[in-house]
């Protein structure tokens, strides 16, 4: 007999959690109403810069290292693709592996007191922080709460989009194991509905597990959703511990980016599942800390990855023009 899903939701913490999770993941997959998550417009106008980071939050020496040449940058925003919180999303890790690195980023007004953060951004009540939830923040029971607790985002805080400037993002929950398939998901079906509405020069999906990689977990079959013909630009990962930059040779129109690099200490390999040579040129960096910067315009979006071992010099560069 079917357990009612809300009832299985109330009843999380009389069970060991690999049980609760394997028997009710269907807490998890809800439907997403998109009239319940408004776009959210932070800066209208010409050009923005930001920072991209992913499966950073281990609050080691490389996590600091990264949170600082971030900092030197002065972005208008940071995104994450996901593994914020190592090693089993607990509220009590959440402090230590984020906010004493990005505070000053973070507005979080709901979170618990001990860990609202009072930066320069609760200064101007405005927030500049925006993660997606990777496998590791799925890991505690109930899944994600420490996650939904700490931050203050858009719509269900799940899945959710906003504009800054020239520039549409589209942040995707793709769950503990990365199997949100297209276009039946409740993911799925939002991402369809809100992405066909952008107006904006730039249109960039950013979840933690990759359609392409060429690391430790290879491809993601279930993510290869299709983009190109959402107009989406940018897709950007996490997952792999390395840094990647996938381009399709027979679709031009939207770049594959891997962003997993900047705190981990567990370092991935750069070939351990290669792509076909015939389709996808691989551009990738491995064993080093290191973060994106994107700089748009309306007419030219400039990618950039650095490392904290240069941090003024980027490792590779990848433009867009409109």
């Amino acid at each position: 007999m079917r357990i009612p899903i809300i009832f299985a939701c109330m009843i999380h913490r009389l069970l060991p959690f690999a049980l609760f999770a394997l028997l009710f993941s269907s807490c998890a997959k809800l439907p997403i109403d998109p009239s319940l998550n408004p776009l959210k417009v932070y800066k209208p106008g010409e050009t923005v810069s930001f920072a991209v980071i992913g499966d950073y939050g281990k609050d080691t020496e490389g996590e600091r290292k990264v949170a600082a040449m971030v900092d030197s940058w002065k972005p208008e925003f940071i995104i994450t693709t996901g593994d914020n919180n190592y090693t089993f999303g607990a509220a009590g890790t959440i402090k230590a592996n984020i906010g004493n690195h990005y505070c000053n980023y973070i507005y979080n007004p709901d979170a618990p007191t001990t860990q609202q953060c009072t930066g320069q951004a609760a200064t101007d009540q405005v927030n500049r922080f925006f993660p997606s939830p990777g496998n590791h923040d799925h890991y505690s029971a109930p899944a994600m709460q420490p996650y939904l607790d700490y931050f203050t985002l858009p719509g269900d805080e799940r899945n959710y989009d906003f504009v800054w400037g020239p520039v549409h993002l589209y942040s995707i929950n793709s769950g503990a194991s990365g199997k949100v398939n297209y276009p039946d998901s409740p993911e799925a079906k939002w991402f369809t509905q809100v992405v066909t509405n952008s107006n904006e020069p730039f249109k960039f999906a950013y979840f933690h597990h990759p359609p392409f990689s060429a690391s430790n977990h290879g491809n993601n079959n279930k993510m290869q959703w299709p983009f190109s013909s959402m107009g989406i630009n940018a897709v950007l990962c996490g997952h792999d511990h390395v840094y990647e930059r996938i381009n399709d040779k027979t679709d031009s129109s939207v770049v594959y980016m891997v962003v997993g690099n900047s705190g981990t200490d567990n370092f991935y390999g750069c070939n351990d599942h290669p792509l076909d040579a015939s389709r996808f040129d691989v551009t990738c960096r491995q064993n080093e800390y290191g973060a994106m910067r994107v700089r748009a315009t309306k007419t030219k979006c400039i990618f950039e990855y650095f490392t904290v071992n240069d941090p003024t010099h980027p490792m590779d560069t990848y433009i867009i023009y409109k």
